[in-house]
């Protein structure tokens, strides 16, 4: 059986879970970065070319546009495995531990954190991890699984003070991404949508 993954706390400094025989955490420099507006596309000579480049720039934007309104760049870590959005406004830090995504007024937090598998130990499957850390998630109420695969498995649920957690543990076999969106709102809510859209926008390279 694969070792336990303890359950993340509830706030930005402190929720990553903690190191286990069969994983060690991937260390990073120390980063800090803040989310560009996409850059506007340059205008061309003459009204003919003015018009296409302005229909391109819409389309183009509109694209992009995320569900709720807001235009999140895109942020690559410095060993170019993983990605996240960032929607605008909203703060992005990175530590030795883990990479954070804040809402402009702390409410919803996204926090990523990397595990990477030691020698000796099987494929990093995770619907193994995910089951162990609801065993010790402070759960209150129903709780919301779908079927999950090796490569990705989540959990929506309510603790015990009211507050909103949606988990996700993504796998690529060696490494695995424990991806948490902690709320003081509801997940419905604008700023726990933006959250959840944070959280779907998370990409794990394949291995090489």
């Amino acid at each position: 059986m694969p070792t336990k993954v303890n359950s993340s706390k509830k706030t930005a400094k402190t929720g990553r879970a903690a190191k286990t025989s069969s994983l060690k955490k991937t260390s990073s420099t120390k980063t800090k970065a803040k989310a560009a507006a996409p850059r506007a596309r340059s205008k061309s000579a003459g009204a003919s070319a003015s018009s296409r480049a302005a229909s391109s720039s819409k389309a183009a934007s509109s694209r992009n546009k995320s569900s709720n309104g807001f235009h999140p760049g895109t942020y690559t870590v410095p060993r170019g495995h993983v990605s996240i959005a960032v929607p605008t406004f909203w703060n992005l830090r990175q530590t030795n531990d883990d990479v954070q995504v804040e809402s402009e007024a702390s409410e919803t937090t996204v926090i990523v954190t990397a595990y990477q598998r030691n020698a000796g130990v099987k494929a990093l499957d995770a619907r193994d991890y995910l089951q162990h850390f609801l065993e010790t998630a402070p759960v209150a109420g129903s709780l919301q699984t779908g079927s999950g695969s090796k490569q990705l498995a989540s959990a929506r649920f309510r603790d015990e003070e009211g507050d909103n957690w949606f988990v996700r543990f993504i796998s690529n076999g060696a490494t695995l991404l424990l991806a948490t969106c902690h709320s003081n709102l509801p997940l419905t809510s604008r700023d726990g949508r933006t959250g959840v859209a944070v959280l779907d926008s998370i990409k794990l390279k394949a291995r090489g």
